[in-house]
């Protein structure tokens, strides 16, 4: 299953993708949990095209078609979706040596579990060998 989308379009700084030279909140584009994905002219005066179809509300995207925002600017929306998408394909090429950082409730930072059981079996060792070291003086 898909990612789900939603991005807002527009000359407007708020916006998700901002491009000037359109509305200020221009369009939307958004994926449904199928995968299909949609594009809506959220009422615009210069108006977004699919192809040769101006639009009045939404219309679902194919893989060839092309959008045009205020007529003339050609939107590259599988750009977007590539973007959105690349973060779930890549992977960490090692993971097990991968060495996580996280906060605790006081906002410090603490080592893996892995480094924290080391710690404590260096210590440990060293208190064993302190332990025996002053049983033999005795």
């Amino acid at each position: 299953m898909s990612k789900k989308l939603y991005v807002r379009i527009g000359s407007d700084p708020s916006n998700d993708r901002v491009i000037q030279g359109i509305d200020p909140f221009h369009s939307e584009l958004f994926r449904d949990t199928e995968g299909n994905v949609f594009i809506s002219d959220l009422n615009t005066q210069s108006g977004t095209r699919v192809n040769s179809r101006k639009l009045d509300d939404y219309v679902q995207l194919n893989e060839n078609d092309k959008v045009y925002l205020a007529e003339t600017i050609l939107f590259d929306w599988k750009k977007i979706l590539n973007e959105i998408d690349a973060p779930s394909l890549k992977k960490d090429p090692q993971p097990e040596r991968a060495q996580k950082v996280e906060t605790n409730t006081l906002g410090t930072k603490t080592k893996s579990a892995q480094r924290d059981y080391l710690e404590i079996a260096i210590i440990y060792g060293a208190i064993l060998l302190m332990i025996w070291i002053i049983s033999l003086w005795f």
